[in-house]
């Protein structure tokens, strides 16, 4: 595990909204008990020795399947900080794993935004805005 992650990327990055999908559900009221289920996932990959890119997708969906299903995906790219690069094999170490418990530093940003664009979108259609947690839930 990499303690201080932030330390081997710049402090400047990009960060953009990757992806949306939301596909609105025309049917009746359902009966009985309906759960909300909301994942989270991240994805890494190594851009050569320039540094990463980053995208945390955030899934939303009801159990059983009524009102709406929602995907939202932030990216960033992180450039290497060019003499801490080489400290660390890259390519041999579970990126997304490290990211969930040390990458605040840039998770914080891209779930914040997540969450503000997810009750944004869900108040589209006249009801109470669904705020989901501005970030990503740690294993304990």
């Amino acid at each position: 595990m990499i303690e201080n992650l932030e330390q081997y990327f710049e402090k400047d990055y990009q960060f953009y909204l990757d992806r949306i999908k939301y596909d609105r559900i025309e049917s009746g009221d359902a009966e009985g008990e309906v759960t909300l289920n909301c994942s989270d996932s991240i994805s890494v990959t190594v851009n050569g020795s320039e540094g990463v890119t980053l995208i945390v997708t955030r899934t939303m969906h009801f159990d059983p399947e009524i009102l709406f299903g929602l995907e939202v995906s932030f990216g960033a790219e992180l450039r290497f900080v060019q003499e801490k690069k080489s400290e660390v094999e890259w390519n041999n170490i579970d990126l997304a794993s490290e990211f969930k418990k040390n990458g605040e530093f840039v998770l914080q940003n891209l779930m914040g935004r997540m969450s503000l664009l997810i009750g944004q979108i869900t108040s589209s259609f006249g009801q109470m805005p669904l705020m989901t947690p501005p970030g990503v839930p740690n294993e304990q």
